[in-house]
């Protein structure tokens, strides 16, 4: 009985041995493991800038980013912060939504998030922030929307997700400008334009050739703006401004991206004069709800991807 006993006693204790031992190698490759993902966290690449060469993460796991929120989504990149705006029909809006909306642009609050990378179009912040985080500076002026798409995504270790996002924009695109510049719509000009009410700054009709779909609209499906907006355009210096009641209706293209005011009806549109502008008496006029301003806030590849399948489709119901 003692030996039976004894023996009982050393076959635990060897298979609590064995045991231990197994879990000591678990524990120690789990260890090497943790270690290894570790390293490559730190891992860092130099990234030459306009402003300087900085040290980036190679794969960063914590983005503060402002205006450029679409392009570090759509690069498939973690944001813990943003200083931006958020609105339900932007394509990334669960991804904002589910971040931290940045208040203040400001080294404090940005510094409460951890970055590890920040991205942003302001050169000064360069010098601001570098001390909480590796700053990534990309001017607005010098990119196109794939170009900067581009540039952050080979920055990020995302340079094949850029180019791929990229490739299907341009393989939609193409088809989209076959189809808007023959048939019905060829030689025809197009205007974005918006009723901002009677009275305030911006009182009058307001034109656009850069936001509310502007850079897709002109620069990318390449469709034609009146000769008329084109002069102003011209002589003004400026992409956008603003137009008197008394003689919008000189401004107007062929069809219209017309955008109406927030929680207020058009004003303009109950003039005659309105009612008598040749697009709208022939219906080539698709009117955007104030809803949707935020699918043509940004003029990332994201945002112009889902603008283009917006465009088009209303476009398109103005043929039916």
């Amino acid at each position: 009985m003692a030996f039976t006993s004894l023996a009982g006693c050393k076959r635990t204790q060897s298979a609590t041995d064995t045991v231990s031992k197994t879990q000591d190698n678990d524990m120690q490759a789990k260890d090497s493991d943790d270690t290894t993902q570790s390293d490559a966290t730190k891992e860092t690449k130099t990234v030459s800038t306009a402003l300087g060469d900085i040290e980036v993460p190679v794969n960063p796991q914590r983005v503060v980013v402002n205006w450029y929120v679409g392009d570090v989504i759509g690069l498939g990149l973690n944001i813990v912060g943003y200083y931006g705006w958020a609105q339900e029909t932007m394509p990334f809006y669960e991804e904002l939504n589910a971040s931290t909306k940045i208040e203040n642009w400001e080294a404090e609050e940005i510094m409460a998030l951890e970055p590890d990378l920040i991205v942003t179009y302001k050169d000064e912040d360069f010098d601001k922030f570098s001390g909480i985080a590796p700053v990534l500076v990309v001017n607005e002026s010098a990119y196109s929307s794939e170009e900067r798409f581009q540039l952050i995504g080979d920055a990020t270790g995302r340079g094949e997700e850029a180019k791929q996002a990229i490739n299907m924009f341009h393989t939609n695109l193409e088809a989209a400008k076959k189809e808007l510049n023959s048939g019905v719509f060829e030689g025809k000009t197009f205007s974005i334009l918006q009723d901002w009410g009677s009275t305030g700054e911006w009182a009058g009709v307001a034109y656009e050739t850069g936001s509310r779909g502007g850079t897709l609209l002109y620069d990318y499906l390449q469709l034609s703006m009146p000769d008329k907006l084109k002069k102003l355009i011209t002589e003004e210096g400026e992409g956008r401004g603003s137009l008197s009641y008394e003689v919008a209706h000189e401004y107007f293209g062929d069809y219209i991206l017309w955008f109406l005011p927030e929680n207020m009806e058009s004003e303009y549109s109950k003039m005659e004069v309105f009612k008598n502008i040749p697009a709208v008496k022939e219906g080539n006029l698709v009117e955007i709800s104030y809803d949707y301003m935020g699918l043509f806030y940004y003029d990332d590849i994201p945002s112009l991807s889902a603008q283009l399948d917006y465009m088009v489709k209303a476009i398109n119901t103005l043929t039916d």
